[in-house]
Order: C-alpha cells, then sequence, then structure tokens
C-alpha cells in the first residue's frame, strides 16, 4: 500500500512549495488502522470491552442492559410466628404466635389486634371481608375479635382456599391397605358442612403439605397459599442483602410487595423495595401461608 507524504517547503522566492514522495506502509498496520477508524466512526464498542461488561453483570449475553432484581428490604421479625395469612382485599397480615393471633398494618407498620383463641393454631386464612378462619383445636371463625362459630364434626388439619361464602379444609388419614386418606370438606359461613368427599392422596403426593387437593368448585374461591414449588422458584429472582439469612419463602401478598421468609432467627416480614401505596406491583398471585 502506497500514501503521498506532503512536505510543505518555502523556496528562495518565499512560496510555498509542495514536493510529494511515496511513502510505504505496513499492511497489517495500515488495516488495523482502518479498522479502528471504522469501528470509531460507527458507534462500535470495543468487542474486549464488552466482554468484560458481560462478565460483570452490566449487559446480557444478547447484549441488552442487565435487569436489576427488585430488592427485599425493612426485615421485621415476626415473634413466635407460625401460620401466616395475608389479606387478599387489604394491606394486613395475620400470624400465629401460639395460642395467640396478631393483625399488622402492613401500610402503618402497626399491630391491629391480638386475639386469644384457647389452643395453638395449625393454620389461618383471611376471607375477603377480614373474617379469619382458624384451625385451633378444630375450625374456628373469628370477627372483629370475636368467635363467631366452631365447626362441629369436622377435624381438619389444613386450610385450602376461602372466599366470601365460607371455606374448604382437608384432615387426612392412614388407612391400610391404601396408603393415606384425604377428607375434604365445604364449610359455608356459619361453620356449617355443605360438602365433603374422601379420596387417596395422588400418586406422586406423600405428604400432606404437598397435597393440592380435590377441585375446589366454585370459581370465587381463592387458594390460601401459593405451592412451595412456586414459592421456591420466586424467591430467587429477589435481591436480598448480604448475610440476611433466609433459607425460605414462607409466604407472599397477592400484589408481590410483601414477603414473609424463613431465616435462622424464625420468620420476618419483608418489603419489596419501590413498591409503595399508589404503584402498581409488577407481580402478582394468590398469597401464601
Amino acid at each position: 500500500m502506497e500514501v503521498r507524504q506532503h512536505c510543505d517547503k518555502r523556496g528562495p522566492d518565499g512560496l510555498r512549495h509542495v514536493a510529494r514522495g511515496p511513502r510505504r506502509v505496513a499492511w497489517p498496520r495500515a488495516l488495523g488502522l482502518c479498522a479502528a477508524l471504522a469501528l470509531a466512526a460507527c458507534g462500535v464498542a470495543d468487542p474486549a470491552g464488552r466482554e468484560g461488561a458481560a462478565r460483570s453483570g452490566n449487559v446480557d449475553g444478547g447484549g441488552a442492559a442487565a435487569q436489576p432484581k427488585p430488592a427485599l428490604v425493612d426485615p421485621r421479625p415476626l415473634q413466635g410466628a407460625g401460620a401466616v395469612a395475608f389479606d387478599p382485599a387489604r394491606p394486613q397480615l395475620a400470624w400465629a404466635a401460639g395460642a395467640t393471633l396478631r393483625m399488622l398494618d402492613l401500610e402503618q407498620g402497626v399491630e391491629l389486634r391480638r386475639i386469644e383463641v384457647g389452643s395453638a393454631v395449625g393454620d389461618l386464612a383471611i376471607a375477603p371481608d377480614g373474617a379469619l378462619w382458624v384451625i385451633a383445636d378444630g375450625l374456628q371463625l373469628w370477627r372483629d375479635g370475636a368467635l363467631a362459630c366452631r365447626a362441629e364434626g369436622v377435624e381438619p388439619d389444613r386450610l385450602l382456599a376461602v372466599d366470601g361464602a365460607g371455606v374448604v379444609v382437608a384432615g387426612y388419614t392412614y388407612s391400610d391397605g391404601i396408603g393415606m386418606l384425604r377428607r375434604q370438606a365445604w364449610l359455608d359461613a356459619r361453620c356449617q358442612v355443605v360438602d365433603e368427599r374422601i379420596d387417596p392422596l395422588p400418586d406422586g403426593i406423600t405428604g400432606s403439605e404437598a397435597d393440592p387437593g380435590a377441585p375446589l368448585g366454585r370459581a370465587t374461591l381463592r387458594p390460601v397459599r401459593l405451592p412451595a414449588t412456586e414459592l421456591e422458584s420466586r424467591l430467587p429472582g429477589m435481591q436480598l442483602p448480604a448475610g440476611a439469612g433466609v433459607t425460605g419463602a414462607v409466604a407472599v401478598s397477592g400484589d408481590g410487595r410483601w414477603w414473609v421468609l424463613e431465616g435462622a432467627q424464625g420468620r420476618t416480614l419483608w418489603r419489596r423495595d419501590g413498591q409503595r401505596p399508589g404503584v402498581e406491583p409488577t407481580e402478582g398471585g394468590p398469597p401464601g401461608g
């Protein structure tokens, strides 16, 4: 490759004389110079720099900026918490500590009330109208801090679903030659059994916690909790502070703003950062508990 070299000289006459002569440039150097100029003119980043950014997590493999994970912040211990339940209609959380039910206003961060139910609480759920279904030495329904009714002839182990008309519960027993049996019952808002069925657990289900239950029937019935597998799959998508000591997810509110997590210090309530009143949530689903 040959390029012209220009020499600007003034002669005796004072006029500018330009002398041109050949100068040889090595091919590899010239090509490299041209390529660099072309890339800079087109706004193309250096591939080596791109690889470094990808390794740091600033870009993904396709060149798009990596999206940061939503952060869970402001952990609040739920002292002695066992069963927990998010209110499906209001920003409230109920949790049980032994035989005591505690209600928390999530937005204000203040405790609303405590209810003594007389026996250790095994499970609980909140109806759309705010009533509390509680498994504690049988099935109970509480309204405005007072016992509304108690179910007779039902010995449930779990609450499966709830709506304004009632609740669905399940109890489990073992039968020789059959295995574990599920007795699923539908009760109305007066704690009266309106329907029930008995079935062996489906193949592959070895315990009551993994049992999804029989079909619920009414379209208005809302599952009390998310499946454990869904909670496990959603938690890695959240950012937790270093040293949080979280071992798993227990429950998440329907709008995804509030989480109850399990850890070395027991169960704690966390808030999704950026989700303030009036801000549309980006995730949803039935609450867990």
